[in-house]
């Protein structure tokens, strides 16, 4: 049902776009995502918020503006199928900004879009502010990219809670959630994310959980997500429910048409995301203890589990990917030459010590494991935005890391095309929306990309998006954000 009624909201953001131009692009190279070749010199006719028609180029229909995109290239928009819109790595921004989380959301939505995003779903995060965001955005009172909330993930904590960031040492660098803050301040942002469905469930029976995740449900989230292990209770992470209370909640979440996500940490809470069948395994191949240091034996059951995965057609959102470029400028980082900058020199040269453990392919060797076994991946981040006033974080900053985590996956083998896909159709199909959205193909909602450079030859040459179209309307990128709370710059060069 749910999933029936997002349909119709996306419905209703295209009879918003029915009173707008027709629009007929013209001289392009289409790359569809459906795995089709690519269509040169073609013209893609978009009407009423959708795709009307895919033609070699012709003559244009009456009643269409012929916009020129000769020597460019049309994707479906991109779609990161884990993202944080209100989300930093230190304490501090919850309590500052703790009365302008909805704006806050909106402008991630916003820059989001204005740098490909064209689906955004939201995997960890305040339920009533992004719920709101989602509905100003869906009624047209705001430009953005198409939201998707899950709101907490389902039995782990608040920002501040020892169920989410509170067993990790993470004090004083970039990552911190601060055990400081005074409990009131706690206690209360911590509610904003658990929302009835955070730690108390874990003493619930099965019967009890599926009522509670029923009743969270009918708050209008387009997703649940649950913590099949924990999420920074400590240096390994434990098991969090029962098989049978996954199931529990897996059957809400069925009754309720919308996609059964899950978060994993460790071998055994993949297994059971994986019997429970999930829909879509978040971050599945980030482990406790990473592949490059795992046994035999572990290798061995999530090489296991992968066949699985691939078998049962469960969607992957895999992160951990490393980057080449990223690893050179940590091996290169001399923290002489940065003393002007000293809270990023402290970040980069804290990090440059646990960077000696494996290698650029020993980290790559664990993914490709994935990439090998077939399994449907999407593009997955946990991107997020920062704020110049809070300093550097190093994280993975909203409107740039999609880019970043597509040349990983191209540096450790992926094919451009399989890149394309996952960060489009597999999104797409990965919550329930594969007929609607993901693909260029007629009939379907006019979420496109025009892009300068061709993908395929390159995927970071999605960095140079010379258009971006939601719903069938042209987006003025240059006008974004319209709503501004926190100060960051995409387009700068990780680290700053």
């Amino acid at each position: 049902m749910r999933v029936i009624i997002y349909l119709l909201l996306l419905a209703v953001g295209v009879n918003h776009a029915a009173a707008a131009e027709k629009i007929a692009l013209t001289g392009a190279t289409v790359i569809s995502a459906t795995g089709a070749a690519p269509i040169k010199d073609a013209m893609v006719l978009l009407a009423d918020g959708k795709i009307q028609a895919i033609r070699s180029n012709g003559k244009v229909p009456a009643g269409y503006r012929v916009v020129d995109a000769s020597g460019k290239w049309v994707t479906p928009g991109l779609i990161d199928s884990n993202i944080h819109l209100i989300l930093m790595t230190v304490p501090e921004f919850f309590i500052k900004y703790e009365d302008r989380l909805t704006d806050i959301a909106i402008q991630s939505a916003q820059v989001g879009l204005k740098y490909g995003l064209t689906t955004m779903p939201d995997t960890w995060g305040p339920l009533k502010p992004l719920l709101e965001a989602r509905d100003r955005i869906n009624n047209g009172e705001f430009v953005g990219s198409r939201l998707l909330i899950a709101g907490n993930i389902i039995g782990t904590g608040g920002p501040f809670s020892q169920y989410f960031m509170g067993g990790w040492p993470v004090s004083g660098l970039s990552l911190r959630y601060g055990g400081w803050v005074t409990p009131t301040v706690r206690q209360r942002i911590d509610a904003l994310w658990e929302d009835d469905v955070g730690p108390a469930l874990l003493a619930m029976t099965p019967e009890e959980i599926a009522v509670a995740t029923r009743n969270y449900i009918a708050k209008g989230v387009d997703f649940i997500k649950v913590g099949v292990s924990g999420h920074g209770i400590g240096p390994v992470e434990p098991l969090m429910f029962s098989k049978e209370a996954l199931i529990a909640m897996r059957e809400e979440a069925r009754k309720a048409s919308i996609p059964f996500t899950t978060h994993t940490f460790t071998v055994e809470s993949l297994r059971m995301a994986v019997e429970v069948d999930s829909d879509l395994l978040i971050h599945p191949n980030v482990m406790s203890t990473p592949w490059s240091y795992a046994s035999a034996a572990q290798k061995g059951s999530i090489l296991q589990l992968i066949e699985t995965i691939a078998e049962k057609g469960i969607y992957a959102g895999l992160m951990s990917i490393p980057e080449k470029e990223k690893e050179r400028i940590y091996a290169e980082w001399d923290f002489r030459e940065h003393t002007d900058q000293p809270a990023l020199n402290e970040i980069m040269v804290n990090r440059q010590l646990n960077m000696h453990g494996s290698s650029f392919e020993e980290k790559a060797e664990g993914v490709r494991a994935w990439l090998d076994g077939g399994v449907k991946f999407t593009l997955a981040t946990d991107q997020g935005p920062d704020t110049a006033d809070l300093g550097p974080v190093v994280w993975g900053r909203l409107g740039r890391m999609h880019f970043n985590r597509m040349i990983g996956l191209q540096d450790v083998g992926a094919s451009p095309m399989d890149i394309l896909i996952a960060a489009t159709r597999n999104g797409a199909e990965a919550y329930g929306l594969g007929d609607t959205l993901g693909t260029v193909e007629e009939g379907k909602i006019a979420d496109l990309l025009v892009l300068d450079a061709n993908p395929l030859d390159d995927i970071g040459n999605f960095r140079q998006i010379n258009m971006v179209i939601k719903g069938g309307e042209i987006v003025d990128r240059d006008a974004l954000p319209t709503v501004k709370v926190l100060d960051y710059d995409p387009s700068l060069p990780w680290p700053y």
